[in-house]
């Protein structure tokens, strides 16, 4: 895995820039549509408070969504196309139900079309990628952001993307949502540590409730989310 500078000559206020707005929730990737399990678990009554959705969102950080993703886009930027198959290969591998497999992917060619739309200059740069954690640390990486810029960006969007989510699938206010966020901050930060000190061979998970969650959701009576 090589190390990139800045591929594109950008001072690091612009990559830092552009890496806000990459991660933004309003980027047009469709993130927006996928809940990861979570409103099947609020259909069920699984949870139902905010003390639910923060231990929901420390257990995807420790043991779900965190050990897959997250070091799969630590280890994306500035990695060689072989890297980066091999990761798109272990994300494959792990992430065990369709619905999330699928929402993955298709994410991820959200982003690199929207940010190729966008940012033209990086498509000469970029190899190819298909998840969302792989292809987000590559842009990162073809911006001239800093690694550990990128996953914590990358960690954050997540983060507060399900607090999000949350509020239209529970009766929890912004308010209440983003204090479950903040609640994860020690989770979180233990998330991109590990991310960044992670080899593809550290990439795991086990959420067998959240995977059962996930494989149930196109069966729910009425859906706000895709999966």
């Amino acid at each position: 895995m090589s190390t990139l500078p800045s591929a594109i000559g950008l001072p690091p206020p612009a990559s830092l820039l552009r890496l806000l707005q990459l991660s933004d929730s309003a980027f047009p990737t469709g993130a927006y549509a996928f809940s990861d399990g979570l409103e099947t678990l609020t259909t069920r009554g699984e949870v139902r408070s905010a003390a639910d959705l923060t231990a929901f969102l420390q257990g995807q950080l420790a043991h779900g969504w965190g050990p897959q993703d997250a070091p799969a886009c630590a280890l994306a930027w500035g990695a060689d196309v072989g890297t980066l198959a091999e990761l798109d290969a272990l994300l494959d591998d792990l992430k065990l139900v369709q619905g999330p497999r699928e929402a993955s992917t298709r994410i991820g060619a959200s982003l690199r079309r929207a940010a190729l739309h966008l940012w033209p200059e990086v498509g000469a740069t970029l190899p190819p990628t298909r998840h969302h954690a792989v292809t987000f640390g590559a842009l990162a990486g073809a911006l001239g952001v800093s690694r550990p810029d990128a996953v914590t960006a990358y960690v954050s969007s997540w983060l507060l993307g399900r607090a999000t989510s949350a509020t239209r699938l529970m009766r929890l206010g912004g308010l209440d949502a983003q204090r479950c966020a903040s609640q994860c901050a020690v989770a979180a930060q233990t998330c991109i540590d590990a991310a960044l000190s992670a080899t593809p061979g550290d990439l795991a998970g086990f959420t067998p409730l959240l995977d059962l969650a996930a494989s149930e959701q196109p069966g729910l009576d009425s859906r706000l989310f895709q999966t």
